[in-house]
């Protein structure tokens, strides 16, 4: 279901509304990114990649309802972690062409192979303009594509989904001529590994879009992303049969300035070899 933006501020509004009376709450207002460290373990995963380090980046929402020092800060901290891979998934613009501008300066200095996909505000703003700008900075970007990395002397299939909520999600395409074996799928909207169940294959999808809540009051947040946009994965990991999927809370803000209780996540992902019994 596409989110209008006018349902999408009722949405906001209604959170801070939430957040104003929630005594629980603990205002997150520009926190400085923290690691996440989350273990997968992969039947199909090479012996080469046990081990392997991937970080995760997600809606870094260049423009005014982000600080650069924020974004700067988790690309660093992305890279102090000395990753196999870096992935990026999707919303790097919040609204205004004039931000697309930006991101080579505020998004530059990620040193290891990094792979990205788009977001529904990347299409809602400049979808043409976002992909350029990262592939400028070598960044791949990988549109219902994938690509084979040689990673540790193995090589690694990612495959990246395009961004479900604007309709460019093609999965099956995406998925089309990767072989079994070490692979990583990347999307935007977590609802993306519905899709991917069909396949009936075990898959890791790595996404992001809900900001974790980015106004997350217990129960409340929950009940209204599920009932405004149909969301069921607010953050975390999830085991969807054979899918396993992680939902990142994200770097950046829009519609508001205000993180409560879900402080910007840049996560490092472990890949585990999962022997059979």
């Amino acid at each position: 279901m596409k989110l209008g933006r006018r349902q999408f501020l009722q949405g906001a509004a209604l959170l801070t509304a939430g957040a104003a009376v929630a005594p629980a709450a603990r205002a997150a207002v520009d926190d400085d990114p923290r690691v996440q460290e989350v273990e997968f373990r992969l039947p199909d995963l090479d012996p080469a990649h046990d081990g392997l380090r991937v970080a995760q980046l997600s809606d870094l929402h260049v423009g005014t309802r982000t600080p650069p020092e924020r974004i700067a800060a988790a690309i660093a901290l992305a890279s102090s972690l000395q990753p196999d891979l870096v992935v990026l998934t999707g919303d790097y613009l919040s609204r205004g062409r004039e931000t697309v501008a930006l991101l080579p300066e505020q998004l530059r200095g990620l040193t290891a192979p990094t792979v990205a996909v788009l977001g529904n505000h990347d299409h809602w703003v400049d979808a043409a303009g976002t992909t350029r700008a990262l592939s400028k900075l070598g960044y791949d970007v990988l549109r219902n594509q994938h690509t084979r990395l040689r990673l540790r002397g193995a090589p690694l299939s990612v495959v990246g989904v395009d961004d479900l909520l604007t309709g460019h999600a093609d999965p099956e395409r995406a998925l089309a001529g990767v072989p079994r074996g070490s692979r990583l799928v990347l999307a935007h909207g977590p609802r993306t590994a519905d899709r991917l169940r069909g396949a009936g294959e075990p898959l890791l999808v790595l996404t992001g879009h809900t900001h974790g809540g980015q106004i997350a009051i217990p129960i409340v947040t929950r009940l209204l992303l599920s009932a405004l946009v149909r969301e069921p994965y607010l953050r975390g990991h999830f085991h969807l049969g054979p899918v396993q999927l992680y939902v990142n809370r994200g770097i950046g803000n829009t519609a508001f300035r205000l993180r409560v209780n879900s402080d910007p996540e840049v996560t490092l992902a472990t890949l585990r070899r999962e022997e059979p019994a």
